[in-house]
């Protein structure tokens, strides 16, 4: 807590173009902190921030990120609320992990560090709570980006390999993954079958471990999949792969839109002139519902 409080006096020090470290260092004598914070206290604080990338350290001079300087301009308890957020999403401890798709904080899990931690900056028990869903949850999706990818990639090379074993090396060249070009349709590999009939496959990459499955769902592409019977959702996982820990996606199942229909949300009736439409929904499926191989495997 002292260490973020110093990073936000460091902010007020540092120029929109750079100071050099030298000047930096010989500023902190003089900086207004009310007696609060002494030269090694900002010398920590400066540390945080170059651990955190918001500061960049280059042949003596130390130059703000540009996400610094627009953090910088906000009061100081909301100036350490963003840079709690910022810390935690990436250390990406394990215990916040645990909530992203839950709407309440066990904080018996949380470790004691981080609970006291998180009480010094929300006094107010909901704002704290508030804070810990929202942040797990912003965790979880950069994570699901992360691996989006590779999930896309395992699922081209799934449906090339079966395709190959069906002796339609013809039509595996046509295996695509069009998310590369645009992501607005609804789906994100097209692949053809041995018949020739195409199929649109949205894959939904995941980490999940147990015997659920979770993923988000947008609006689009539940639409797609409620209009366009060749629309299917095509689940990878990473998973350990080797002796030392190597991890690996690979196809564990597929579903239609008719599966999960029942499970999506509902929009709201209008009344008083106000209304509430759903645009993306997280889906947690077990991993008994998922149908086994590939889409292209149906009648």
């Amino acid at each position: 807590m002292l260490q973020m409080q110093a990073a936000f006096w460091v902010t007020r020090c540092v120029g929109d173009v750079g100071s050099s470290a030298e000047d930096l260092g010989r500023s902190y004598l003089h900086v207004p902190t009310g007696g609060l914070h002494d030269r090694s206290s900002l010398v920590a604080g400066q540390r945080l921030l170059t651990e955190l990338g918001l500061l960049v350290e280059h042949e003596e001079l130390v130059r703000p990120h540009r996400d610094l300087v627009a953090l910088r301009s906000l009061p100081s308890d909301a100036f350490v609320e963003a840079l709690l957020e910022r810390v935690l999403s990436q250390r990406h401890d394990m215990w916040l992990s645990a909530f992203a798709s839950g709407d309440e904080v066990y904080w018996e899990r949380v470790p004691a560090d981080a609970a006291h931690l998180l009480q010094a900056v929300f006094a107010d028990p909901n704002r704290r709570t508030a804070f810990v869903l929202s942040t797990a949850r912003k965790i979880d999706v950069a994570l699901l980006a992360e691996i989006g990818a590779e999930g896309e990639e395992a699922v081209v090379a799934a449906c090339r390999k079966y395709l190959l074993a069906k002796d339609r090396a013809d039509l595996a060249d046509h295996v695509a993954r069009l998310s590369l070009e645009d992501d607005t349709l609804g789906y994100d590999v097209t692949s053809p079958d041995c018949r020739g009939r195409r199929h649109h496959l949205e894959v939904k990459a995941t980490r999940s471990i147990g015997t659920r499955i979770d993923f988000y769902l947008s609006r689009n592409e539940a639409t797609i999949g409620a209009n366009d019977p060749s629309w299917a959702i095509v689940i990878a996982r990473q998973e350990i792969s080797g002796p030392n820990g190597e991890l690996a996606m690979r196809v564990i199942g597929w579903l239609t839109y008719w599966d999960i229909a029942s499970a999506l949300p509902i929009d709201t009736t209008p009344a008083n002139d106000l209304m509430g439409r759903w645009a993306n929904a997280r889906m947690t499926i077990p991993d008994s519902q998922l149908r086994p191989g590939l889409p292209l495997d149906r009648n």
